[in-house]
């Protein structure tokens, strides 16, 4: 960046001020709402650092486009948060944002121009608008970025729990019956149902239903390694993806999370909650997404009618194996 000489120089040294500024331009057009949530403490530490970033900018004559670093775009996207307290912003909003301050630099600029160097004031504004609009360039594809995240972790979340939900399961089962064939990576595959769900429905309501579902999540989540994947398949059924383990490892973690659930999960006046857990692995169970799920599935129902926390799917047949590899 060149030095700041001239007009801009005056823009530079105010910052502070011009911050003000634009900040009761937000007030005058804000909700109480809007006004309650403006975090302004943020604003007077943020925003002059932003107006010195635009002023070096439109400062800087090489005639290149503006090439703005990852602290100089974080203060770029910083006025989405500042504005909109939190909540999620839209592009038209920050677009108004943007050019309230732009309004704020320029109206200030003019004073200075027409007083000390009237003859820059055109190119000078020229400058100025470029380097906000490369400020607001910056700040809504940022907001794009984070619309996009949160999106898509929506799109993989079970909405009640927080873990994911099945799309998001399906997409790492897929992950890793590839990593298996590929270079050879077991891993192990969980299937739960919480025990007399509908009883608890029936007897305390959905609410309580729904309380003991969270709960089931809180002590799943708790009792897997941070490289597993749990999930809420819907309704009282979860799973859980074990990179990396065996048949015999992912017994050990099914009785686990059994223990865990019934020391963690009750309702009034009944008795601990249980989970009934059917276990597979890749390769003992076979490669197929579908199949290991099938297998899982009526293990699961093999340890509920035995009245047992845990069972293991069955090895496919050679028949069973000669037809997959067919398909």
């Amino acid at each position: 960046m060149t030095s700041i000489r001239g007009p801009l120089a005056h823009l530079d040294s105010s910052r502070e001020e011009l911050a003000k500024a634009w900040l009761v331009r937000l007030i005058e057009r804000a909700s109480l709402e809007e006004i309650r949530d403006l975090p302004t403490d943020q604003i007077t530490l943020e925003v002059p650092e932003l107006i010195s970033d635009i002023v070096r900018w439109a400062a800087d004559t090489n005639g290149g486009p503006y090439q703005l670093s990852e602290e100089q775009t974080k203060r770029a996207a910083s006025l989405a948060r500042l504005r909109t307290g939190g909540r999620d912003a839209r592009a038209a909003d920050l677009a108004r944002d943007v050019t309230a301050l732009q309004a704020v630099l320029v109206e200030a600029l003019k004073e200075e121009v027409l007083e000390h160097h009237p003859e820059s004031f055109a190119e000078t504004v020229e400058q100025l608008l470029e380097a906000t609009g490369a400020v607001q360039a910056a700040a809504v594809e940022e907001l794009v970025r984070a619309r996009s995240r949160v999106l898509e972790s929506q799109a993989n979340t079970d909405a009640l729990t927080g873990l994911g939900n099945l799309r998001h399961l399906r997409r790492q089962l897929a992950h890793l019956v590839d990593l298996h064939k590929r270079y050879g990576h077991p891993f192990g595959l969980l299937l739960m149902d919480v025990d007399d769900l509908k009883r608890i429905n029936d007897a305390h309501g959905h609410q309580a239903g729904d309380c003991v579902l969270m709960q089931v999540a809180m002590s799943v989540r708790r009792s897997v390694r941070s490289v597993d994947i749990a999930a809420r398949l819907g309704g009282d059924e979860f799973c859980v993806l074990a990179p990396e383990q065996r048949a015999t490892s992912v017994v050990v973690l099914a009785e686990r999370l059994a223990v865990a659930v019934e020391g963690e999960v009750a309702t009034p006046d009944d008795p601990p909650v249980s989970i009934s857990i059917g276990v597979v692995s890749c390769p003992e169970h076979g490669e197929d997404s579908e199949a290991l799920i099938d297998l899982a599935d009526r293990a699961m129902y093999r340890a509920k009618a035995a009245g047992e926390r845990v069972a293991v799917g069955e090895p496919p047949s050679a028949e069973e194996v000669a037809e997959e590899a067919k398909t």
